[in-house]
């Protein structure tokens, strides 16, 4: 796996260095603006961290792209065919792609948090965004999960049809749900946000956080696995839907 791994590294070098710089601009942007205090002189820290969150969307959605695209890069059949005679096969083939897209959304949210320690320490009152970028982190992982597999036998085309199709279902729920169910919670909304950021704030709140998220840690990591099993499964059947 390591030979497939240095091959798919080494021919998307430059696309590899191109969408780190596009995730990272949005951040970097902000982390040097608001070290500042001088900057904030009209913000709470409440606001920034709703910047902390927009910033980490960005970068994660556009890290999403990179990772969908470096999956279907090898989507044609002869080169199918080719690493499944290998010793390494299916499993390192589809175990390079997934474990390319596992360090990406570490060096993504360390990086994150790097330039949130780096913003701190020019700025004590600016919001920690910390706990968002975790959370969006395991977000991620979670939506590769989906997506990997119906990717690996469907083709990306297909699977990328089907994952659309699923949100879009989801959010037909959501939405027949505010229409018809119960929305009491969500009538004062600037309440919702004021709680919500207070217990940010509160650092016995944020150490019942750390506790979730290493639950979260421990019932992530295996639907990971378990997706890497799954496309390795697959992988055969979606190529025969492959164009050439």
């Amino acid at each position: 796996m390591t030979g497939l791994l240095y091959k798919t590294i080494r021919t998307n070098w430059g696309k590899i260095l191109g969408f780190f710089i596009g995730c990272m601009f949005y951040p970097t942007a902000f982390a040097i603006l608001f070290r500042d205090p001088k900057n904030m002189e009209d913000l709470e820290g409440e606001v920034t961290m709703l910047m902390w969150g927009l910033c980490a969307f960005m970068t994660f959605l556009i890290g999403g792209v990179f990772q969908d695209s470096i999956f279907n890069d090898d989507e044609r059949k002869k080169w199918a065919h080719f690493v499944t005679s290998t010793p390494t096969g299916i499993k390192g083939q589809i175990g390079s792609k997934y474990l390319i897209a596992l360090l990406w959304s570490m060096l993504t949210v360390t990086m994150l948090m790097l330039l949130n320690s780096f913003a701190k320490d020019g700025n004590e009152e600016l919001g920690d965004g910390t706990v968002v970028f975790i959370g969006f982190f395991y977000i991620q992982l979670l939506m590769r999960s989906i997506e990997f597999p119906l990717m690996a036998r469907f083709g990306s085309k297909m699977g990328k049809t089907m994952k659309i199709v699923i949100v879009g279902v989801i959010a037909f729920i959501a939405f027949v749900y505010m229409l018809f169910g119960d929305t009491s919670s969500f009538k004062d909304l600037d309440a919702l946000w004021d709680s919500l950021f207070k217990a940010m704030a509160d650092p016995e709140k944020m150490k019942k956080a750390a506790l979730w998220f290493s639950i979260i840690t421990a019932v992530v990591i295996p639907i990971y696995y378990l997706s890497y099993r799954l496309s390795v499964r697959w992988y055969l059947k979606g190529v025969e839907s492959y164009e050439k």
